[in-house]
Formats: structure tokens, sequence, C-alpha cells
């Protein structure tokens, strides 16, 4: 006979659910302005807002902790601390600032000749295919850093590997579609 959870257990399960909603939200008040400041200080302040919501994001993940009270302030800033470097780390690898954009109306035929926008179109079709032909955890990797943003931890914990493995599928990505983009151009 399988034994249900009585309703005073789930009932009780919310309260504790609730009542940990509520203190991260009293935190959250507590700390969201000098948190904001701090993170400012080391990403752009438009990315600073959103490092904030991922921090109050990641107390409340951890969930089911006893009140963290005396080492609050410092978890959030801990927290904090590493997802800035972690945004900086991607924006770095990922240098967004030297990509091409992607939009139709600026990369149309207005801009290239039709042997240029023949070639691009060609390599562009080069590269899918060398990321389709990468190994399934490899590709798998690569498309969650590159296009979901997350960091090698995060990889590594939705894949069940080590973040050491999945820095070496990511390495060895790299080293393929780099081959194949050089030899294409």
């Amino acid at each position: 006979m399988v034994e249900t959870p009585s309703t005073e257990q789930h009932d009780d399960e919310s309260a504790q659910a609730q009542s940990q909603r509520d203190y991260v939200a009293q935190l959250f008040s507590r700390h969201r302005e000098s948190l904001h400041r701090y993170l400012a200080r080391l990403v752009r302040f438009d990315d600073a807002a959103e490092l904030v919501q991922e921090t109050y994001y990641r107390l409340l993940r951890h969930g089911g902790t006893v009140r963290l009270e005396a080492m609050a302030r410092a978890f959030l800033f801990h927290t904090a601390t590493n997802l800035a470097r972690d945004h900086r780390r991607r924006r770095l690898t990922h240098r967004a600032d030297q990509h091409m954009p992607l939009d139709t109306q600026e990369i149309g035929q207005d801009h290239l000749g039709p042997d240029e926008q023949l070639a691009g179109e060609q390599t562009l079709s080069v590269i899918e295919s060398a990321i389709a032909a990468l190994p399934s955890d490899t590709r798998t990797v690569f498309l969650l850093h590159r296009f979901r943003d997350l960091s090698y931890p995060q990889i590594a914990e939705m894949m069940n590997l080590s973040t050491r493995t999945v820095a070496r599928k990511m390495a060895e990505a790299l080293e393929r579609l780099g081959t194949v983009v050089k030899a294409a151009i």
C-alpha cells in the first residue's frame, strides 16, 4: 500500500516554502541597493540589475537552508561576485563587440556584392554543418555556452558532468570549428 502525504504534511511544506520566500524577499529589500551598487562597479550598470536578480534566484534555489541571518550579506555578495566574474568571462570569450550583426537588412545586397553574399552563405553553411557534425555531448556543451550563455558549472550541473569535462568539450568544439572555419575562409 502506497502512503500519500497527509494534508497536514503538505500544508506544513507549503508553509515552510512560503516562509523561505518571505525571508528571501526580506533579504532582497534589505540588501538590493547596496548589492546593485557593488555589482555596478564590477559590470556595466545595465547588467548589474540582472545579476542582482540572479543572485536572489540562486538564494531561492539554494532553498531549504537554515536562515542565514549573520552570514546573509556575505552569502549574497559572494554569490554576486561569482556571477559578475562569470558574466565578465562570458563577455570576454564571446567577444560580442567584435561580432557582425546578422540583421538581414544590414547585410543585404546593398552592402555586399553577389560574390561576397554567396561566399558568406557558403561559409555559414559550412559552420552549421561543422556544428552538426560535432559529437552530441560536445555540440550540446558548445550550444549551451555560446547561445544560451550558460557557464561551465551550470552546464556541468545540467548535463551531470564535471566542470573540467565541460571545459574540455568546449575546447574540443572550438578547435574543430576553428579548423573548419579557417579552411572555409
